[in-house]
């Protein structure tokens, strides 16, 4: 079934419920409620369902899987062993941070007295350069580490190497046909990588060598549990698929990571962060994450200094944690300030330059625009016109650098690499990417991937969701709401799940917040149906269309409303559904015991 939006702009969703007996199954194999198990039928058709519910770090992939890691641990041990002086290379992400900061900490506390850091910054770039090589070389290092990034930096690689400097690289990013001749390279992405996992986070991946060295030294891997909240960071912050063909490891390193949290451990300058922004530590979700704590981190590196995030997340002194996260937010102030503009200028811009009706790609360009909130910019454009985002920002020495932020429908890393004649550097993943090319090239760009998008996306008619179930009334509850974070955290590759409630009547209908941004309501669940609250968040400008329907049928989540100590089930309305004919609508089935 394929039902569109009553609502402008909003695309259509996709329903196709499981076979009955699947449900019936699941509910007795894995005693969950029957609206648990069409959700699992629905997100797991084949293999085991079950792992969507299961959170023990046992179930992680041993380490020793990692194409690179006996070289690396052997080099490593013997750093340690002769008290060798080691460079950390990060980058300036969450993701780069979160992992140098994860390696510094697990090797001081091996006894490494002569560890540098250095975080890159957006200046400088991704990955090694020039700078640092005449730096390491001349400051006496033996050995180099990579966090995030060094995938592709071939010569440079190549200069630290013949130099007598050995280079340890741990990534993530898609490795080149080339690869850097460094003694180790660690990537899940390597074609002759049989880990199983290619979604790994950076921070996933030095996660795993510090559990295989701590292994191989005698501690057990059980002795980097404590720097689960880091890896829980790097991978929410980088928009990596928490699950992907029923592979669930990212999910469980995510919820042991806030679990971590919860019991009032792990790091310190995150825990102080939480705690400035007013939020609860044993409630903590992944959303939140995503939404409040990681951009302040992330402001770091768009408007202010990359190293005082990796400082924050590395100090053991309470006084200095507090300083370094009233920094950050006032870095982050900066950064929304600077990301409003951008995104005002880039809206107009569209509306003067672009033609909706025939381009498949959004492609920006302007001098000077802020490559620190280009990116941020960039999604802000592809959650509004559900179309691939380009944002370029043209420099006056002759080079551009961009931002680049996609659709599940368009690979855009893939897109980038069918097109590197024009870059001088590019990298990313099917999401999000980036590339410098110079300035001149950026009419040739627009001109080709454009084209390109055209092709690939011939036939896209705007985004195609999936509800996951259909309710019954008398499903909707606080204890299967309870239920459903089972299957949590929720993120990118798995989402909350979605849901159908047809014919809801509508009792009651306002607006409310600041600007009457949002949507209240109240619905009685067909007729003679229990009352239900409505939240939608940023619906407001639908009221009219709602109320001019005698009866709706609602995608929504499954929410939780606290207030004056009292908790109650509420929906959280996703969209509305254009109305279908009465010979389509099926008759709703209670559920099965």
């Amino acid at each position: 079934m394929i039902r569109r939006s009553l609502l402008k702009g909003r695309g259509r969703w996709a329903f196709s419920p499981p076979a009955e007996d699947r449900v019936r199954e699941l509910v007795a194999r894995l005693r969950v409620p029957p609206a648990v198990a069409r959700v699992l039928a629905v997100r797991a058709p084949e293999g085991d369902p079950g792992a969507l519910l299961r959170n023990d770090l046992e179930d992680l992939r041993c380490p020793f899987a990692l194409a690179g890691i006996e070289e690396a641990l052997e080099r490593l041990l013997r750093a340690l062993r002769r008290e060798e002086r080691i460079f950390i290379h990060g980058d300036f992400d969450v993701d780069g941070l979160s992992s140098a900061a994860l390696l510094y900490r697990a090797l001081r506390r091996l006894g490494a007295r002569h560890l540098k850091v250095e975080i890159e910054d957006r200046e400088r770039g991704h990955g090694l350069n020039p700078g640092v090589v005449r730096q390491v070389l001349a400051q006496g290092f033996t050995l180099l580490i990579t966090t995030d990034c060094g995938i592709s930096d071939v010569e440079n690689v190549r200069t630290l190497q013949e130099n007598g400097v050995d280079v340890i690289i741990t990534d993530h990013h898609h490795p080149p046909e080339e690869l850097p001749p460094a003694h180790a390279i660690i990537n899940p992405r390597r074609s002759d990588c049989g880990y199983g996992n290619g979604d790994l986070a950076a921070v996933g991946v030095i996660y795993q060598v510090v559990c295989a060295l701590f292994e191989r030294l005698g501690l057990g891997k059980e002795a980097a549990h404590e720097y689960l909240d880091l890896v829980m960071l790097g991978t929410v912050g980088d928009l990596v698929p928490l699950v992907r063909n029923g592979c669930a490891e990212n999910r469980i390193l995510v919820k042991a990571g806030l679990d971590l949290l919860a019991q009032g451990r792990g790091t310190l300058g995150l825990r102080v962060l939480i705690e400035r922004l007013g939020l609860r530590p044993e409630r903590l979700s992944a959303g939140e994450m995503s939404y409040i704590v990681i951009p302040k981190l992330n402001a770091a590196n768009r408007v202010g200094d990359p190293r005082v995030a990796f400082l924050l997340l590395t100090t053991d002194d309470p006084l200095k944690a507090e300083y370094w996260a009233t920094t950050l937010i006032e870095y982050n102030a900066d950064r929304q300030a600077a990301q409003e503009e951008l995104r005002a200028r880039a809206e107009a811009l569209i509306e003067r330059e672009v033609d909706l009706e025939r381009e498949k790609i959004l492609i920006l360009s302007g001098p000077g625009w802020n490559p620190g909130v280009i990116g941020l910019v960039a999604s802000d454009l592809v959650e509004k016109y559900a179309l691939p985002a380009i944002l370029v920002s043209e420099g006056e020495e002759g080079y551009a650098r961009a931002s680049c932020r996609s659709i599940p429908e368009f690979n855009m890393i893939e897109a980038l690499t069918k097109h590197k004649h024009l870059f001088e550097r590019f990298g990313g993943h099917h999401m999000a990417a980036g590339f410098s090319l110079s300035n001149e090239r950026i009419p040739q760009l627009k001109e080709e991937l454009g084209a390109y998008a055209r092709a690939v996306l011939r036939d896209y008619e705007g985004p195609t969701q999936t509800i996951d179930a259909e309710l019954a009334p008398e499903e909707i509850s606080l204890e299967l709401h309870e239920e459903l974070q089972r299957l949590g955290p929720f993120g990118v590759g798995n989402r909350e799940p979605r849901f159908l409630l047809r014919g809801a009547i509508v009792a009651e209908a306002r607006t409310v917040g600041n600007g009457s941004k949002h949507l209240k309501l109240l619905v009685q669940a067909g007729p003679g149906g229990p009352l239900l609250d409505v939240i939608g968040f940023g619906l407001g400008d639908a009221l009219e269309a709602i109320c001019r329907q005698e009866s709706l049928d609602l995608v929504f989540k499954l929410g939780r409303d606290e207030w004056n100590g009292r908790c109650r089930v509420q929906l959280e309305l996703v969209d509305v559904l254009a109305p279908e004919p009465a010979s389509a609508a099926p008759t709703v089935a209670s559920p099965s015991p």
